[in-house]
């Protein structure tokens, strides 16, 4: 007897093998069983994912190289492609020039160190992290000019020279004093102390000791000794000053210098920045031990001899085992990710302070060197193991931080495998992209509001070894770096992620192919050339909306039967989707679980869409969707709405729907609903 099983939302994304005998729980019902080259939209759909334009060949295919997100503002952020000690500048998809080569500035960092490193970013400056480099500090200046030096962590300001004291009278008093620099607030390292010892006693009518330096600081702090410590006693925005008995403030006493970061071995692995602090973490010798800048300073780490609030912090995060600490962000309050746990640090009021910094240990995960991101008010990490995503979040009614397992559902894809970077696109799909160890790439969306969670895998024709977002224009370009195998020689290149907008219906600017080139030219072209890092491939063409296939690259170049005005051309890809077997309940006899099962035909819910092909469980054959009974050579308009779509009869115990996308064409699902034949058993 016929049934029919309509399926709203793909929510769920791909569930793994193991659970798909689940048809008790939610997600099976809005889930699939494959997704390949596709990704989850927040509201349901399913859609196939566009091409990766080519932008350049990294400077040395031989070597690991790495992308690193530069973000300025709304209109104007980069992408830094890190080699092997140099760097290139990529802003709107293409290399920053100078005098018409490409800009290749000096970086410290060997190709084979790059991965470890972890960074943060506060306007023009960037601040890097490796436990085999001193602490880096980039500057952007101009356009091109980007600078690495090693991050100076002490008040550099001119100490006062020439520190005289002299009495307004005649006793046997010694007065000894310090006098330090201010310079835009920030306070440097004090003179040598001064003393006069035939002072007379300040305490006395009109007695006073006179002092006076030299300097060129903006203003100066005096401090004079009592019991060992010098206490401040004011403040002069001259080159002298007036004690007249001013009561020494031993809470406040001059700076120290620091004695961090000083050799290899000390230096630091993690870094961030909170609360008008620079954080680093992590050093061979201290492993468990974070370093907080002053507050309000971020290159300076000294503290006073009586312990400020606004001094430099040190702490460790301590547990039950060594928790070597990965990576740190801001969120609600400062965030510790661990080998061995997840921590907050915080102090009086949610405020850090170095004289009562305070650690909690919420959770035992542990964290992968994987750097964590943040989405709206919740960060994503992943756990030591490198196989499961975690979500955390702080929670009211907890006071406390909560999160979930994001990859429970989609365990196969991380089996013997571990995360090895990964970059949110909020713009407009609200998509996480994550790469493997073993390049696969996949994509994860995540909508926690919505309680979306959903894990498609995506095949590029390569490896991916990196990936980076920036915002340009409207959407979040994601950014890749794909080791290809071409002509036999491998190859890594830059990639973005095209946008996907289609407008207007208009097939022709569908961008759905890989490592991809377009060419625009009023009348039209045949010849298209520049081709030179697809050399020996077979490649596909959109051209003026028309499928192209078979074109093989010779010398750079293809040549086309047709002259067109707008080209696409790349390595072909096919996205697909498969339904899971369904769960349809049968009056008397039970659920159809496990009965032979024939698809007569299916409907399918449409949006913007050409070209795709349905299939059967065993895709013995696929039926094509003809949307105006012509072929794909013709001017076809994107179709939205439902279509019917009749299947090759065949018998199996699936059931499932295969629905793919050969073409590099859009494809968007909203729903599927077989019609389908329930055999009896036995």
């Amino acid at each position: 007897m016929p049934t029919a099983r309509f399926q709203p939302s793909f929510a769920a994304g791909v569930l793994a093998p193991g659970l798909h005998g689940r048809i008790d729980i939610a997600k099976y019902d809005v889930g699939l069983k494959v997704g390949v080259n596709v990704f989850i939209h927040a509201h349901g759909g399913v859609s196939n994912r566009a091409g990766f334009e080519f932008i350049a060949e990294v400077m040395d295919s031989t070597k690991k190289h790495r992308l690193i997100p530069f973000l300025r503002d709304d209109n104007e952020n980069y992408v830094m492609l890190m080699g092997d000690n140099a760097m290139r500048i990529i802003q709107n998809g293409a290399v920053l020039q100078d005098g018409g080569s490409d800009y290749t500035p000096a970086t410290p960092y060997a190709s084979t160190d790059i991965d470890d490193l972890d960074y943060v970013q506060s306007i023009d400056v960037m601040f890097f992290a490796h436990q085999g480099y001193a602490p880096q500090e980039m500057s952007r200046t101009a356009l091109i000019s980007w600078t690495f030096a090693d991050l100076v962590i002490d008040p550099t300001i001119a100490q006062p020279t020439g520190l005289a004291v002299v009495s307004s009278g005649a006793g046997s008093e010694t007065y000894t004093y310090k006098v330090s620099p201010v310079v835009d607030g920030v306070e440097g390292f004090s003179s040598g102390a001064a003393s006069y010892a035939l002072s007379e006693l300040l305490s006395l009518d009109g007695a006073k000791n006179l002092l006076s330096w030299t300097g060129t600081a903006d203003s100066y702090n005096v401090y004079r000794e009592r019991g060992g410590l010098f206490g401040y006693v004011g403040f002069s925005d001259t080159t002298d000053f007036k004690d007249d008995n001013i009561s020494p403030d031993l809470t406040v006493t001059p700076i120290e210098a620091s004695d961090l970061f000083g050799a290899l071995g000390d230096w630091p692995a993690a870094v961030t920045l909170a609360q008008q602090r620079l954080i680093f973490g992590n050093t061979v010798n201290q492993p468990e031990t974070l370093f907080a800048s002053r507050s309000g300073d971020f290159r300076n780490f000294t503290r006073s001899a009586i312990t400020r609030a606004t001094d430099r912090i040190e702490l460790d995060v301590i547990g039950e085992t060594v928790n070597r600490i990965r990576s740190m962000l801001q969120l609600r309050e400062l965030l510790v990710f661990a080998s061995n746990g997840e921590f907050s640090v915080s102090g009086p009021n949610g405020t850090l302070q170095a004289t009562n910094p305070a650690q909690v240990q919420f959770a035992y995960s542990g964290s992968a060197k994987v750097k964590p991101i943040v989405i709206e008010d919740t960060a994503l990490f992943v756990d030591r193991t490198g196989r499961s995503v975690r979500d955390l979040r702080y929670a009211f009614a907890q006071d406390g931080y909560s999160g979930n397992d994001l990859s429970i559902f989609a365990p196969h894809f991380f089996e013997g495998r571990a995360i090895t970077g990964w970059a949110f696109s909020k713009n407009p799909y609200s998509v996480v992209w994550v790469h493997l160890d073993n390049g696969k790439l996949l994509s994860f969306t995540y909508k926690r509001e919505h309680q979306v969670w959903a894990w498609c895998e995506h095949d590029v024709g390569g490896q991916v070894e990196s990936i980076a977002v920036a915002p340009e224009a409207e959407v979040d370009a994601v950014y890749i770096i794909v080791k290809r195998t071409i002509n036999g020689t491998d190859r890594r290149y830059v990639e973005r992620l095209n946008d996907r907008s289609i407008y207007d219906n208009d097939a022709k600017e569908a961008f759905f192919l890989d490592s991809g080139k377009t060419y625009r030219n009023d009348p039209g072209v045949t010849a298209l050339t520049g081709l030179d890092h697809l050399e020996g491939e077979t490649l596909v063409a959109l051209a003026d909306g028309n499928v192209i296939t078979g074109l093989v690259v010779t010398g750079g170049a293809v040549t086309l039967a047709k002259a067109a005005k707008i080209v696409h051309i790349g390595l072909p890809y096919v996205a697909e989707i498969e339904n899971l077997p369904p769960a349809v309940d049968l009056q008397d006899v039970g659920s159809a679980r496990g009965r032979p099962i024939k698809a007569n035909r299916v409907f399918v819910q449409l949006e913007r869409t050409r070209g795709i092909e349905v299939a059967g469980t065993s895709r013995a054959k696929f039926s094509p969707l003809i949307q105006t009974g012509t072929d794909l050579s013709a001017d076809i308009p994107l179709f939205t709405g439902m279509v019917e779509i009749p299947m090759f009869p065949e018998w199996n115990k699936d059931g499932t729907i295969v629905i793919r996308q050969p073409f590099p064409l859009p494809m968007s699902i909203l729903g599927i609903s077989p019609e389908l034949t329930v055999g009896r058993t036995g």
